[in-house]
């Protein structure tokens, strides 16, 4: 009889996850990608997303042109890391990352689950028509108001 063991995210805390294991909580959304405001001069200013993509996002793909390379092209990606785990308040409420720092569970659409990447895109959970950035891009146009 085969005994079933609790997988890797229910089992283990953030740090304790290997490199690879980390990289599979990532569902691929791409809403990380996407920019974000906050005024500066206002302590607590909430994070407020806009549908404008970094520029070495690959709209067809929908994710990152060259993800291991990511912050040699664009100083300002942030890295998203388990030591910084406790600064992802401003990710979407369904990111893995927030959610299992929180000790909550995956959705049921996460890849992990649904062993689909396609699941994440067919719950809607994805950077719905990103604009890519641009010189000329007026970040405040382009505000998610939702």
């Amino acid at each position: 009889m085969k005994k079933y063991t609790n997988p890797f995210w229910e089992t283990k805390q953030l740090h304790e996850l290997s490199h690879e294991e980390w990289e599979a909580l990532c569902d691929g959304c791409g809403l990380c990608c996407l920019h974000k405001l906050q005024d500066e001069e206002i302590e607590d200013a909430p994070v407020l997303m806009t549908r404008v993509v970094c520029r070495c996002y690959d709209l067809k793909a929908g994710g990152c042109s060259d993800y291991p390379n990511r912050q040699k092209h664009v100083a300002e990606c942030t890295a998203l890391t388990v030591q910084r785990a406790s600064e992802f308040d401003w990710l979407p409420q369904t990111c893995a990352y927030r959610l299992r720092y929180h000790n909550l569970p995956l959705p049921i659409w996460h890849p992990l689950l649904s062993k689909t990447r396609e699941s994440v895109r067919a719950y809607g959970v994805h950077a719905l028509n990103p604009v890519l950035e641009t010189e000329t891009i007026d970040f405040e146009d382009y505000l998610i108001t939702n």
